[in-house]
């Protein structure tokens, strides 16, 4: 049994495919998706339990994707990751409705761990 099914976008694919294989070897099911309309794609057929999004993509934005997905699915935890140093970034995040916003370069570990303090405060 898994921890979850997470879908994991990111235009990187070196950036998408390590985070992938650091949240499958930590117990989560997770999908992957090059950019925004994939992964919204992704989660509305096959479902998930959380999104990790990169902001900065070319074409739809991680912003704009979790804008989308807040509408669609609003209790679903989501993760924002860049690259961008500063709070600018963050702030974006939480304002189009990222739970969380984690800055690159971070471990999976790190990625889990929030990951599982997300589900324990939907849980509560």
């Amino acid at each position: 049994m898994t921890k979850g099914r997470i879908c994991l976008i990111d235009d990187d694919s070196f950036i998408r495919d390590a985070l992938a294989l650091g949240l499958t070897d930590g117990g989560y099911d997770v999908m992957t998706a090059p950019g925004a309309a994939a992964g919204l794609d992704l989660v509305a057929r096959q479902g998930a339990d959380a999104i990790v999004t990169d902001l900065n993509m070319p074409g739809t934005s991680g912003a704009q994707l979790i804008a989308e997905a807040r509408i669609a699915w609003p209790d679903m935890p989501i993760v924002a990751i860049s690259g961008e140093v500063g709070a600018n970034a963050a702030t974006l995040a939480r304002s189009f409705g990222a739970n969380a916003y984690l800055q690159k370069p971070f471990s999976a570990r790190t990625l889990i761990m929030l990951l599982e303090e997300l589900r324990s405060q939907n849980q509560s």
